[in-house]
């Protein structure tokens, strides 16, 4: 009897045992903050593996039950999870937290990785991680500070650089490298350095929207990315709807466009002359018109300091004498008189515009063309300044249509001295000669002696010249299609730089993307020689380092097709040229040094001819076919990372 309860008590001493060995907390791994003692805390786990090739977005828990939407980031491996931006966050009732509400709401946190999922990071306080991140001006991460001391230098308070890595779902990742970055304060701004280039960074906190949109989108599977897109272009359209409301509301001046080239307003600032309207004040103003095709021009004259915008509903304008919309900085009283000047007198038009260029203020000037109308502009002038004439900073909106149509075979779509911002709106230039391969007299669909900036919409150029030419192209969103017969589709002085949207250039007889920055040196000395005037603005041009300048696809699609190429001096066909320069005074070689350029984690170049068509995500790594002729021709290619040259059509047939 002794031994049996003595057999019973050590079952009951084993059970206890196993039983509080079962009820022990899993040992939790530190992660340290500079500051901070930090512990983990596993949240719920998705059943898919954790690894980056797996994964788009992840869906997490914290520890007050909050449920969030992550975009890991990975250590470079690309499988063990060392950090977290958190994209959104909801509460256990599933209402979505504001950046108020929620501070960690756009941040990146501390996290780490196992064969269960994702584990948030916590400090003693049992709070989230945060760690101090940089993006560029694009919203595209770049620099994460060290608080885990990956490069084991003991050195927690450093940078290191974010790359980006697609996986086969179109899902885009950032990896944690062990590259140091150099992140500092110049005139009031911060920097990023790497290798002596810096690049403008902001800091990434619930306040960086751009950041949010941009990671979200990256982060989205393909299926994911189309439903985002829907998402929020519907949310444009109501945000745009609400302002075009809240304009209904503003006190707007009413502008009616009547038969015979008449025009009514009752303010006094506003002067109606038959074929002419000239607003001389700044404020809103809403034209609207009552009849089918109203014959004349409009003017806006501004000082430099003031705003105005006006808004076009259903307007369907023609002109035979000049631009038809006319947007003057009064405070620069030169002689305007070649906005009606005849083409063959253009060098005046040209020399003209670049002495207003080097102004550097001017009015600010809103085009608004609300949701459901369409508006057109048909400009049959024999001029160089374009169907819209533009010496303001102008912004072109709203979620209707326009149309700027030029039938002469000198004019442009768009001319301005200063820079355009395209939003939202569906916007068609075309000019005369637009399906014609000979170069007729090269008129241009957008030609900027400035910055030309798609924020959003949709933009279709069909022209005979240039599709854009100007200093410097940039694109964040939306559509951009170019078509050029006769020369280039995108010809910038200074750069071209895409981070998101679409773009599709196609040119039939030259390049179809072009930085130029080579020859300005050579010109500026030719004209020096030559006894040209040339302003001091010109001159410092000429001469800048040329850091900036170059060619950068950062995000989007790019695709550009070119066919033939009818200058001598071009042996064989360029669809993307890059040639820009440092302009330092110096010896030949040291003025025609080429600025480098990046087609996202592809390794730099100095190549001056580049073929490809880009996607920024599905890309795999292999060398691609180029199309000579309807010939395939093998290439190899420099490849770093999952993005860069796919292919390109380049042939001498259309």
């Amino acid at each position: 009897m002794k031994k049996q309860g003595l057999l019973i008590i050590l079952l009951c001493l084993c059970l206890a045992a196993s039983f509080f060995a079962c009820s022990k907390p899993a040992e939790q791994t530190a992660v340290t903050e500079p500051s901070t003692e930090a512990t983990t805390t596993e949240v719920a786990a998705q059943i898919a593996p954790v690894a980056s090739e797996e994964i788009s977005f992840y869906d997490a828990t914290d520890n007050n039950a909050n449920i969030l939407k992550l975009s890991p980031v990975y250590a470079k491996d690309g499988k063990n999870v060392v950090a977290a931006y958190i994209i959104s966050a909801t509460d256990k009732n599933k209402k979505a937290l504001d950046a108020k509400a929620y501070p960690f709401l756009n941040c990146i946190v501390a996290a780490s990785s196992s064969e269960k999922g994702i584990a948030l990071t916590y400090n003693a306080e049992k709070k989230l991680v945060k760690i101090e991140s940089y993006a560029d001006k694009g919203g595209n991460l770049l620099a994460m500070q060290d608080i885990n001391d990956i490069n084991k230098n003991k050195n927690k308070t450093e940078f290191l650089k974010l790359a980006k890595k697609t996986n086969e779902k179109g899902s885009v990742h950032y990896l944690l490298t062990d590259e140091i970055l150099e992140i500092k304060e110049e005139n009031g701004k911060k920097v990023a350095i790497e290798n002596g280039k810096k690049t403008e960074v902001e800091k990434v906190d619930s306040s960086n929207s751009k950041v949010k949109k941009t990671v979200e989108k990256q982060t989205a599977s393909e299926t994911e990315k189309k439903e985002i897109e829907e998402k929020q272009e519907a949310e444009d359209d109501k945000q745009e709807e609400q302002s075009e409301v809240q304009g209904d509301e503003k006190a707007f001046i009413s502008i009616v466009l009547k038969k015979n080239g008449a025009a009514a307003c009752a303010d006094t600032s506003v002067q109606t002359n038959t074929n002419e309207v000239v607003i001389n004040n700044p404020g809103d103003y809403k034209i609207t018109s009552e009849t089918d095709m109203w014959h004349g021009v409009i003017k806006l004259k501004l000082k430099n300091d003031e705003k105005a915008e006006l808004r076009f509903e259903d307007v369907d304008i023609s002109y035979n004498k000049g631009s038809i919309i006319q947007l003057i900085d009064e405070s620069d009283t030169t002689d305007r008189s070649f906005l009606e000047a005849e083409a063959t007198a253009g060098t005046v038009a040209d020399d003209a515009i670049e002495v207003l260029a080097e102004r550097t203020s001017a009015p600010n000037v809103d085009l608004t063309f609300p949701s459901g109308t369409k508006s057109t502009f048909t400009d049959s002038a024999n001029v160089y300044t374009g169907v819209l004439y533009n010496e303001a900073k102008l912004t072109i909106k709203g979620n209707g249509k326009a149309e700027f149509i030029a039938q002469t075979n000198a004019n442009n779509a768009i001319s301005t001295s200063k820079s355009i911002t395209i939003k939202n709106v569906n916007l068609k230039l075309e000019t005369a000669a637009s399906s014609v391969t000979s170069k007729l007299s090269g008129a241009k669909g957008i030609f900027s002696y400035s910055k030309v900036n798609i924020e959003s919409g949709t933009l279709s150029i069909a022209s005979n010249g240039d599709g854009i030419r100007c200093d410097t192209f940039y694109q964040e969103d939306g559509t951009v299609n170019i078509s050029s017969s006769a020369c280039d589709g995108i010809d910038a002085d200074d750069c071209v730089e895409i981070d998101g949207g679409s773009l599709k250039v196609t040119a039939l007889e030259k390049t179809g993307i072009k930085v130029r920055r080579v020859n300005n040196q050579d010109r500026l000395e030719a004209y020096i020689a030559a006894g040209t005037n040339v302003s001091n603005a010109y001159k410092k041009t000429c001469m800048r380092d040329g850091k900036d300048d170059g060619f950068e696809i950062d995000g989007g699609t790019v695709a550009c097709e070119s066919y033939k190429t009818s200058t001598p001096r071009d042996s064989d066909q360029k669809v993307i040229i890059c040639k820009a320069s440092k302009q330092i005074k110096g010896n030949d070689d040291e003025s025609k040094k080429p600025v480098k350029w990046k087609i996202s984690g592809v390794a730099s170049s100095s190549s001056s001819s580049v073929k490809f068509l880009y996607s920024s995500s599905g890309v795999k790594q292999e060398n691609y076919k180029v199309l000579a002729d309807e010939k395939e021709k093998d290439t190899t290619w420099t490849w770093k990372d999952n993005v860069g040259v796919a292919k390109v059509i380049s042939s001498t047939t259309v």
